[in-house]
């Protein structure tokens, strides 16, 4: 299963580090050089265990010249207000403003700096100042090629492939919506991240781990499934296969939470020896109709449940209208 790619910065927060664990077979940012040094304890702790594996400019990467990018990123520059794009007159500190040169191909860098879009920071010339927008439409660009060489190199179903994923909207490239005359971007650079969910404040990672490897298989299948659907669906818009897996996902969870539901209501039937068919005809009307959790998952019908031996019958298949396929996204929201 491919790695996550997170940008865009080098330090993943907490959520996405839960997330990545739980899912994905690593994590992997776009470092600058004496990132060690920059490390959060939680980055270092998934790198002891290697979960975590930084790619690094000219070790991991060859950077990108202008002309592979430039249609790219110029028209992705017409869809940020031009107020958005003026670097800041006091040169910050901040990761959001800076972004290191060896990152970038030098033809890339001295465009930025010819079109006065950024300027070399006055404490360090190896690093370049410009505005967020502009920060985090180059590193989303950066991003959605090193997996883009990567997947075309490795495949992008394998342990070395990427998939690219951020938590900040505005990072999410403007440029994500296909050029002009271009064919439409693969189903793999659809960020589907927000689909999956994801434990809420500090949580161990050690038990996080415990949980992946608990469920291995479980988990496998998930990936297997959603990178199916991704790769049937490159053809379309991104927003529409991000919906289209939105309500894949959703009608499959929405599946196995109702049967198990429903199996409950088959246990507590048959400790009071009722007949089956009483059975089914209860569950038939009795199922409860209370709200979900507050997720983006709903309902849909379509598991059987065998009343007569109180199991529930999944596929174990992988394909991607099988609801058992998203069991392991299940046992997430349940534990």
């Amino acid at each position: 299963m491919p790695g996550m790619l997170y940008y865009p910065f080098a330090d993943a927060p907490g959520p996405v580090i839960n997330q990545a664990v739980l899912y994905w077979d690593s994590l992997s940012t776009v470092v600058a050089p004496g990132w060690r040094q920059r490390m959060r304890p939680a980055m270092r702790e998934l790198l002891a265990i290697d979960l975590y594996r930084p790619i690094e400019p000219y070790d991991a990467y060859e950077p990108v010249p202008l002309a592979v990018i430039e249609p790219e990123l110029d028209f992705a520059l017409t869809q940020i207000p031009l107020d958005d794009l003026i670097p800041p007159h006091n040169a910050p500190d901040e990761h959001a403003r800076t972004l290191h040169v060896d990152k970038l191909h030098p033809s890339v860098v001295r465009s930025l700096l010819r079109r006065e879009l950024v300027y070399r920071h006055p404490g360090s010339s190896s690093r370049l100042v410009g505005s967020t927008a502009l920060m985090h439409l180059v590193v989303s660009i950066i991003a959605d090629q090193i997996a883009a060489n990567r997947n075309a190199r490795f495949g992008g179903q394998g342990p070395l492939g990427l998939h690219p994923h951020t938590d900040v909207p505005s990072a999410h490239r403007l440029g994500a919506d296909p050029i002009p005359g271009r064919e439409n971007v693969a189903g793999w650079k659809v960020d589907i991240g927000a689909l999956f969910p994801v434990p809420q404040g500090d949580i161990n990672i050690g038990d996080l781990v415990a949980f992946r490897e608990k469920y291995a298989d479980e988990r496998v299948r998930l990936m297997v499934t959603v990178q199916d659907l991704l790769h049937s669906l490159r053809d379309l818009h991104p927003d529409d296969v991000f919906l289209r897996v939105k309500h894949e996902v959703e009608e499959a969870v929405g599946d196995l939470q109702r049967a198990a539901r429903a199996r409950k209501l088959t246990l507590v039937k048959q400790s009071v020896a009722v007949t089956v068919a009483t059975t089914t005809a209860a569950i038939a009307v009795g199922l409860p109709e209370a709200a979900l959790p507050a997720s983006v998952l709903t309902v849909l019908g379509g598991i059987a449940v065998n009343v007569a031996t109180n199991q529930t019958r999944y596929d174990h298949s992988c394909s991607v209208g099988n609801p058992s396929a998203y069991r392991y996204l299940h046992r997430v929201q349940k534990q």
